[in-house]
């Protein structure tokens, strides 16, 4: 069998002493879209932050292509090709559109696939290049969310981690992101996806967890779980 890219064991991680996240096991296989789900708090955001090193469990182990995550620092697993963009788009903005993508190349040496990647990215979010010197602060929301996955994207990363990249963006917004999410794929990117948005999430995703209170409660293909009576009461507000 195929070892997964990617793949969570037992994970208990901690903020002092309350506990996060309660034996999380999950993994993600080469060139999937694997969405989690779950109410705010259930720990999706510190699951994330875990696996990108931000978050030292306390068990558990964070594997990535067989690799036990432990030992490296963010930035080290940033580099290995593991790339978090964070909740809230955390662009910087002061920086111009151009800074702010340029910085998600700051640990390559590669100029020249440096370039080819901008200008794929924007290529991706065509908006961002009539905005290259503007600053990051004065973008809309929407586009300070493509700013963000496309800072993301010039870190060439082997798996994107993306945390609730819809948020407050308006429905047409909406759509355009999870189209550009599966143009990333296609592109060869893994992608663990966190969404509030749970129907989006998992019309996009091939598999899919929920997540709750901290501990994995359902996991199956994402069409399985659009289809669960408890999902759809929970997470998509059917009756």
């Amino acid at each position: 069998m195929t070892q997964p890219v990617l793949a969570l064991s037992g994970i208990e991680t901690y903020y002092g002493r309350i506990q996060a996240l309660r034996g999380v096991t999950l993994d993600v296989n080469e060139g999937e879209i694997v969405a989690l789900i779950g109410a705010n708090g259930a720990g999706k955001t510190t699951t994330l932050r875990t696996i990108s090193g931000l978050l030292k469990p306390a068990r558990g182990s964070v594997r990535f292509r067989g690799e036990d995550l432990a030992p490296y620092s963010a930035d080290a697993i940033v580099r290995m090709g593991v790339v978090h963009s964070p909740e809230g788009r955390r662009i910087f903005p002061r920086m111009s559109v151009r800074e702010n993508l340029e910085l998600g190349a700051f640990a390559r040496t590669d100029g020249s696939g440096i370039k080819n990647d901008l200008a794929e990215v924007l290529a991706l979010f065509p908006r961002l290049s009539e905005r290259m010197t503007q600053r990051g602060g004065t973008l809309s929301g929407g586009e300070q969310q493509m700013l963000a996955i496309a800072r993301a994207l010039m870190s060439q990363p082997k798996v994107l981690l993306l945390d609730e990249p819809s948020m407050g963006l308006s429905p047409i917004l909406v759509d355009t992101i999870f189209s550009v999410i599966r143009d990333i794929n296609k592109r060869g990117v893994t992608i663990l996806l966190i969404e509030q948005n749970a129907r989006k999430a998992l019309q996009v995703a091939s598999r899919g967890y929920v997540l709750e209170t901290g501990a994995i409660v359902k996991a199956g293909t994402a069409n399985a779980l659009l289809n669960d009576d408890d999902v759809r009461k929970a997470y998509l507000g059917e009756d």
